[in-house]
This record gives C-alpha cells, sequence and structure tokens, in this order.
C-alpha cells in the first residue's frame, strides 16, 4: 500500500514540479557564526553554548524576550502581530498546543494517524525541492534526515520512509533510539524505515562525509514544543553545531527545517542568535509565528484540519491543489512553479501575500481610569458579562466553557461589564459601566430596560422572542382546561369535604357542581399572531380540533407559514372575540398613543360571549378592569391571567396565578442561551440579532485578512461619508461596508484590509489616530474594532471626552 501510495504521489510530483532552489544563506563567518540581527548586549558563546543553555538578552530570559515578541507594547497600547489567533493564519505556540491536543481529542485524530499525515507532506515538499524528473536522478540524490526524539522526530521518520519507497538514498540521523524513553510507536516508525531501506546512523555524519554528499538535509529536531528558554540538550546542541557548519560550508546542500528551524523560539524566532536559518521550511497543519518573518522557500503541509478548527483558530489553509498534500506559500512560489501554471501561482502568490499581512495596533486603556469601574477585580483579556437575577448555568453553558470570557454571576460585582444578562431585574442608568457594549434579556418583554436611554447611549438591547413560547402556549392550554371544568374550584372543594371526614361519600354527589365543556370543536380567539400566538392557534386546531380565528396586523411570513391551514383571520380585535369561545392575549404591551394599554375595553367585551374564556399571559395592563368586572358580573365568562388584578383578585370567576408563563426549566434554559448566544455573536462579530432598538445586520465571515470596524451613531447626514474618508486619509482600504438604520440609531460595519496600508511607515497597522477621528465624529456615539484581545478596541465619545 505505501509503495502504491509513494509512485502515485511521484507521478503527481513530477507532474508539478520544475523549480529552482531560492538560494537563502545567513552570513557566515571564518571562526563561526553572526546572527542576522546583531546585538552588542549578547553574551559570546559558541554555537554548542549557545543552544545548549538558558541564556540572558538584554538582561532578560529567553522567554522574556519571546512574550515581547507577542504581548503589549507601549504604555497603554498593544501591538497584536498577526499570527496570534489572528487574521494571518500564523499560530503562537500556545494556540499550536491546544489545536494540537483538539486534533487528538474532540476531532478524533490518533497521533500516528497525524504523523502519516504531516509525514507524507514532509516528503512530498523535499521531492518539491529536489526538484528530479527521473528515476534515473532520484536514485542519485541522497537524503540525510535528523529525527528528534518526539513528535517532529516521528514525522521525519514518516518522511524517510516515503521517500526511500519513491527511490531516494535516505540516512536518519536518530539517537533517540538508544535511550530507554523512546516511544514505542517511534521505535515502529524506525523499523518501517529500515525495513524499506533507510539507514539509521547513530551520530552526525562528519562534516567530510556531508560536504556535497548530501542533495538535502532534514531537520526533524524540535517543533512547536520546543522551549528556548531550557535550551538543547545533548547530542542534539552538537547536531545542531553540525548542521550550522555545514550551512556554512557547503552552498550545495538544501537544509529544510520541518515545522520551526532547531534552536528557534517558536513565537519569537532565532531570539538565542544561534545563526541557523534554513534553506527551506515545512509548516506542518499550519505557519507558526516564527515563520512570519522567515525568507527561504515556505511550505505548509498537513491537509487535515477542518474549516471549523480553522475558523476557531484564525487560521487560513493553503488552497491546496489536486491530491497534493503540502504547498509551497513562499513569495518565490511563483517563480518556482511549484504549483504549475497561472491559476496555481495565482493561489500561492495570495495565500502568501495574506501569510505577510501587517501586524494590527489597538488602543486600549487612554481617558479617565474611572470610567473603568473595579480595576482590581477586572481580568485583561476576557469578555466580562454581567448576570442580574438567577440566570440559567445550562443556558450559559456556551459563555461559561469559553476561556474568552469571564462571567459574573448575580450578587458578584461586575463593574467593567462588556455586556449585562438580565431576566426581571428593573435595570437602572446606574447598573450600565462606560465599558457595556449590549444587554440582553433571557425572555420578550423588555419593559424592565430603559431602552429608549440605552438607545441615546449607543447600546443595543437584545431580548429572545420564542425562547418561552412553547412553555406559555402549555399554560395557555392549562388555562383553558380550568376555565372549561372549573377544576380548580373542584379541588377546594375536595380539600374542605376531606377536612370533614366525607370526601368518599360524597365525591360521586357533588361531582355535578363542577360541570363543564369539552375543548374539541369550540373556537378560540388568537390575538397577536406571533412566536407564542403561532404556536398556541396551530396545536389548539391540529392536537385539540380546535377552531382558529386570528387578528395581527403585523404578521410575519416567518410565523404565516406555522398557522393552520384553515384558520380566519379578522380584520380587528373585535371581529375576532365575536364568536370565540377562549380568547388568548399574545401582544406586546405598548404605552403612549397608539399602544396597547387596556386594548381589551368595555368595546371589546360587549362584543364577547356571556361564557367566553379570556386568558392573558402576556401583560396584565392590556385589559381594563373595570371592563373585565362588568363583563364576569353578567354571565358565565371567565378571566384567567398570571398578572396580579387589584380590583379582580377575590373574582367568583377570576383565577390568577403566579407568573408562570416561562417558569420552566426548557424555558428559562432556552431564554439564556439564546441570549448568551446574541451577545456573543453581537461582541465576536458585530452582528444584530433579535434587537429591539438596533438594525438587524447578518454579517457574512470576515475575510481573514481584514479587521472588522462597527460605529454606532446617531442617524445624521453625511456620517457615512466621514467615516470613509477617515479610511482614506489614512490610506486604509475598506473591503467590505454595510451599514443599516433603525429609528435614530445607525450602524456601520466596515471590514478593512491589513494587507495593504498607503500610509504606513511599518509593517504595522495602526488604527489608534482612525478610531479617535471616527469615534469623535459629530453624531458618534462609540466605535469597536473587533480583532485581537478581546474586550479591547471599544472607544466612546463621553461628551467630548474620548474613552478607549
Amino acid at each position: 500500500h505505501s509503495i502504491m501510495v509513494s509512485f502515485t504521489r511521484l507521478a503527481v510530483l513530477v507532474a508539478l514540479s520544475s523549480s529552482s532552489f531560492h538560494q537563502h544563506r545567513p552570513t557566515i563567518g571564518v571562526t563561526g557564526f553572526i546572527p542576522q540581527t546583531s546585538n552588542s548586549n549578547m553574551p559570546h558563546l559558541t554555537a554548542r553554548q549557545m543552544v545548549a543553555q538558558p541564556i540572558e538578552i538584554n538582561g532578560k530570559t529567553a522567554k522574556e524576550v519571546s512574550e515581547e515578541k507577542k504581548q503589549d507594547t507601549g504604555d497603554g497600547f498593544h501591538t497584536i502581530p498577526a499570527g496570534i489567533s489572528s487574521p494571518t493564519g500564523y499560530l503562537a505556540s500556545h494556540d499550536a498546543a491546544k489545536l494540537d491536543s483538539e486534533l487528538m481529542s474532540t476531532t478524533g485524530f490518533s497521533r500516528e494517524q497525524l504523523m502519516e499525515m504531516t509525514g507524507s507532506a514532509v516528503a512530498e515538499a523535499v521531492y518539491t525541492i529536489l526538484d528530479v524528473s527521473s528515476p534515473i536522478i532520484i536514485g542519485r540524490k541522497k537524503i540525510l534526515l535528523v529525527a528528534g526524539p518526539g513528535n517532529n522526530g516521528g514525522d521525519g521518520l514518516v518522511a524517510a520512509r516515503h521517500l526511500a519507497l519513491i527511490g531516494f538514498d535516505v540516512s536518519v540521523v536518530y539517537p533517540a533510539a538508544d535511550t530507554p524513553t523512546e516511544m514505542a510507536y517511534s521505535a515502529k516508525l524506525a523499523q518501517q524505515a529500515g525495513d524499506v531501506g533507510v539507514k539509521l546512523l547513530d551520530e552526525f555524519p562528519s562534516q567530510s562525509a556531508t560536504d556535497g554528499d548530501y542533495s538535502v538535509i532534514v531537520d526533524a529536531m524540535f517543533g512547536f514544543s520546543f522551549s528556548s528558554e531550557r535550551g538543547m540538550s545533548s547530542p542534539y546542541d552538537a547536531i545542531l553545531s553540525d548542521l550550522i557548519s555545514t550551512q556554512n560550508g557547503d552552498q550545495d546542500t538544501k537544509i529544510v527545517s520541518v515545522d520551526v528551524p532547531s534552536s528557534w523560539d517558536v513565537d519569537g524566532g532565532d531570539i538565542l542568535g544561534t545563526g541557523f536559518v534554513p534553506d527551506a521550511l515545512i509548516s506542518l497543519t499550519a505557519p507558526k509565528l516564527c515563520a512570519k518573518d522567515f525568507s527561504g522557500r515556505h511550505f505548509v503541509g498537513g491537509r487535515f484540519l477542518s474549516p471549523t478548527l480553522s475558523k476557531k483558530y484564525g487560521v487560513r489553509m493553503p488552497p491546496y491543489q489536486g491530491v497534493s498534500q503540502v504547498m509551497e506559500v513562499s513569495e518565490t512560489a511563483s517563480a518556482n512553479g511549484s504549483a504549475g501554471g497561472a491559476a496555481g501561482d495565482s493561489l500561492e502568490m495570495d495565500y502568501a501575500r495574506r501569510l505577510a499581512a501587517k501586524n494590527v495596533e489597538v488602543e486600549h486603556g487612554r481617558g479617565q481610569w474611572e470610567y473603568y469601574g473595579d480595576l482590581e477585580t477586572f481580568t485583561p483579556g476576557k469578555y466580562q458579562v454581567k448576570c442580574f437575577n438567577k440566570i440559567s448555568l445550562k443556558g450559559l453553558e456556551g459563555l461559561t466553557g469559553d476561556e474568552k470570557y469571564d462571567v459574573r454571576p448575580d450578587g458578584i460585582e461586575g463593574a467593567n461589564a462588556h455586556a449585562i444578562l438580565l431576566r426581571s431585574h428593573k435595570l437602572k442608568e446606574e447598573d450600565v459601566p462606560t465599558t457595556c457594549r449590549a444587554i440582553a434579556r433571557c425572555g420578550s418583554g423588555v419593559n424592565n430596560i430603559p431602552v429608549a436611554r440605552m438607545t441615546e447611549l449607543g447600546i443595543p438591547v437584545f431580548n429572545t422572542p420564542g425562547a418561552n413560547a412553547n412553555a406559555v402556549k402549555e399554560l395557555v392550554f392549562c388555562g383553558m382546561l380550568m376555565g372549561s371544568r372549573r377544576i380548580i374550584d373542584g379541588v377546594n372543594h375536595m380539600k374542605e369535604l376531606a377536612r370533614q371526614g366525607i370526601a368518599k361519600e360524597r365525591v360521586e354527589k357533588d361531582k355535578a357542581m363542577f360541570g363543564g365543556r369539552e375543548l374539541k370543536g369550540k373556537t378560540l380567539a388568537v390575538i397577536g399572531l406571533g412566536n407564542i400566538g403561532a404556536q398556541t392557534a396551530r396545536d389548539a386546531a391540529l392536537a385539540l380540533g380546535m377552531k382558529t380565528v386570528g387578528y395581527d396586523p403585523y404578521l410575519s411570513v416567518e410565523n404565516a407559514m406555522k398557522l393552520p391551514s384553515d384558520i380566519f383571520l379578522a380584520d380587528s380585535i373585535k371581529e375576532a372575540v365575536a364568536t370565540a369561545d377562549y380568547i388568548s392575549l399574545n401582544i406586546p404591551y405598548i404605552t403612549g398613543e397608539g399602544g396597547t394599554h387596556g386594548v381589551i375595553n368595555k368595546e371589546i367585551t360587549d362584543a364577547m360571549k356571556d361564557d367566553a374564556v379570556l386568558l392573558n399571559f402576556a401583560r396584565g395592563e392590556l385589559v381594563d378592569s373595570e371592563a373585565m368586572k362588568e363583563f364576569l358580573d353578567r354571565g358565565n365568562g371567565r378571566y384567567i391571567s398570571d398578572f396580579p388584578d387589584d380590583l379582580l383578585w377575590d373574582h367568583d370567576n377570576m383565577i390568577i396565578l403566579p407568573h408562570l408563563g416561562a417558569s420552566t426549566e426548557e424555558a428559562e434554559d432556552c431564554a439564556a442561551s439564546m441570549a448568551a448566544e446574541q451577545v456573543r455573536d453581537f461582541l465576536e462579530t458585530g452582528a444584530v440579532r433579535n434587537s429591539v432598538n438596533f438594525p438587524a445586520i447578518d454579517l457574512p465571515d470576515r475575510a481573514q485578512h481584514t479587521v472588522r470596524f462597527t460605529v454606532v451613531s446617531h442617524d445624521a447626514p453625511g456620517i457615512l461619508g466621514h467615516i470613509n474618508e477617515v479610511f482614506g486619509e489614512a490610506g486604509l482600504n475598506i473591503v467590505q461596508e454595510i451599514a443599516k438604520t433603525r429609528g435614530p440609531i445607525s450602524y456601520t460595519v466596515l471590514d478593512v484590509d491589513t494587507t495593504e496600508c498607503g500610509n504606513c511607515e511599518s509593517d504595522t497597522v495602526c488604527f489608534n489616530d482612525v478610531q479617535e477621528k471616527i469615534t469623535m465624529l459629530d453624531g458618534v456615539c462609540s466605535s469597536r474594532i473587533i480583532y485581537g484581545k478581546p474586550g479591547s478596541g471599544y472607544a466612546k465619545n463621553l461628551e467630548g471626552d474620548y474613552f478607549v
């Protein structure tokens, strides 16, 4: 099987490969090597010493230097390297480790599977580098591979086997073969390589033996798990010195590193200053952060990462061609013709351009510090979510299970909240910190939130329509049964008889006191055909055999599709209730002129049948109490609600329940989950769903080489033109722009290219001035840069004071 696979791949590679190798060498001194970046404070060490021990650089450890490469710089600013969970696709060391772990857990790959695929990709890349076109030439090419003790060495052993099967003369230096800690699977890989003719060597050949003898030397010693702080142990420190000597003295031998050049820090590159710079680099799964500054030939291999994981870790996979397992992504790819043809060149160059995207600088921390609330309990680098009321823990799992979120339960301080979740808490403006971007209610009504004021502040308010629809619908049906059979009266009567000790003898005699009617064949009028109303009408008709009448002047197409086919749609509430035996109110409570306060008034109750049952699980203020009392006094009608009424609470024909509409575990879980998901979408992508004061915006995924910028403003003439003008002056290109308005609010989302910047003087795109200029435009409430560290990039215009 291996032979078949290798020769099939050989046929493909012969067709694809026709490149000459791009020369890339460091500056090498006679007595040693000179690091490419001169550092007068670098201690004078030999190559062996420099990689074999932890050292200090400018008084800092290698680990500290590495962290500086990827963490905050400057006072109140942070530069986010484009490779750390970023649009450009480079992986930092901690992300690489997490991704590797996830591949072997939730994704279901075994380590052996991954080694086989990555090793195959390494072999294909080496084949491409050697640029051979006939079996005769292949047999004359000698390859030396150095295999380390871990997974990187395992990848190398698999590659050696494939290269030998193709026909190359392959030798492997494998010091770990003689150690008791050698992994069992690696031992099997070594045996498999030996079985197909790979020579296993105990030590690196002498320089005289390597000069001109090997066409390629493959460095597969250490990958992304290597620690520059610990250095390289024996005998790998000596082997690295031998590699550097070969690099210094033999320009004909090409040195190729697997995943990360040995001795390089995964994030910081050659921070030890060894001067080891391979001719080519084969990144596996995705490029690591150190590859950003690599200028030799660069390949990416390992064609097994799913779109879901690619998106989660912010990497962009190469557009692999045909059955190829590897792709050259360096700027020289087109010249080398590694993909064969103009179409392949275009794809490679586009991918290389995206990998070369600039760093992005986002300001965070300027302004009056008292606006930030409680700094002592603030956790930087996370979205803080403050919960009022007891929110379903199951519903919050989408946030609490994500390390990007710091969820504060009810009663725990959340003075720096980026979002607020609540149920019945009466929200006050002082509950909303300056840092707050969004508010979500776990339910449909928002009467307990000052929506108008939040709109003035530019904060979207979300609700969860439909989350409790099934729970309320079932309570409506329960109410219809209670109103039909006097069930509660019967329960209370039997309790009284039991206290008297005569329940058994009266249980049959007294049943006539509580006669009623069945629901089947009766008419249900549903006032308001939203999520709850539409479900109520549908199930009443299909499950209970009832006739249905509906009224809703704002019926949506989505909810219309849920209605029973024979429902009669009335032109008014009065018409809808006229023939109804049961009436279900499912409309929002709206105050002011044209609102719904007291919408069930005397005109409506006069039109109702004398024995009609009114079910109100929407809002108590919808019903005029005086009119309802008159209706209940005149006949055998019923009023059932879960809202208290001071006038009707003790009426014989009134049943008042606690506010139970959404009080089921399922409804609370669903509402919390829905609210959390909407907040998450808004914080992470800028999308708006189910907001009561912002326009709905369903956004496509942001392109991998862009930064998303959002602006909240009061709808004012020319505001969009001013925003575009600021970006134009900064030399930044907008690749996608969406702007919508709702009432006084205008919401704009822009995706900005980070690969080109006309006015940038360095390799960093700085958004600081751009964001401040846009935020301080007349009419702008706030702006956000959705990029990098969670919680950063938010700016507000606080009456002329710039807060970011």
